[in-house]
């Protein structure tokens, strides 16, 4: 299977999914991350910023924002090419391009050898640590040289037994999902 067929599958899957299935399964993740004793130790994170078809990220962002954690959202600057900015609020994430949230002009950036957690999206993802991501390499190029924690959120149901992968593809030291792993 290709990344591109892979994606279209998945986007089929996903129309299926029940908004009580996603819901549920969102408190799961969230839950599991708070768990997490790299969550709870680490200082700095990056997280993305979810959309409505993403697992949703905003209850992590505003709990490591209540913990007193640095937390760092991803901000594109360029075709393929972003950065990180830091947060102090949610009231300082605007609608950008595409309709995602980013942070404001005012937010600094958070350099990458500061961060020790990233929280990082996904189309789908498999056991090994492989994850889809919507093609256009935002994330790999990215954390191509990133030395921190890296874990994709995914949906259970979303999950392929095998991600087609390339040599340019970050693999994620974990997948949380909502699976009993």
């Amino acid at each position: 299977m290709t990344k591109q067929e892979a994606r279209r599958l998945i986007r089929s899957w996903k129309m299926k999914l029940s908004t009580e299935y996603r819901e549920r399964a969102n408190q799961i993740i969230f839950k599991k991350i708070l768990h997490m004793e790299e969550f709870r130790r680490a200082e700095v994170i990056f997280c993305y910023v979810s959309m409505e078809d993403e697992v949703n990220t905003w209850p992590v962002i505003a709990h490591a924002l209540k913990e007193g954690k640095r937390v760092g959202v991803p901000l594109c600057t360029g075709d393929g090419v972003m950065e990180v900015r830091e947060i102090t609020s949610l009231n300082q994430l605007v609608k950008g391009a595409y309709g995602i949230m980013e942070p404001d002009s005012s937010c600094r950036e958070i350099q990458k050898e500061e961060i020790q957690l990233g929280l990082i999206p996904c189309v789908s993802a498999d056991r090994e640590g492989r994850r889809l991501g919507h093609g256009a390499g935002y994330y790999d190029r990215y954390l191509q040289d990133a030395e921190f924690k890296k874990a994709a959120l995914c949906w259970e149901k979303l999950m392929l037994d095998q991600i087609p992968a390339d040599g340019y593809d970050i693999c994620m030291d974990w997948i949380i999902s909502d699976g009993k792993r």
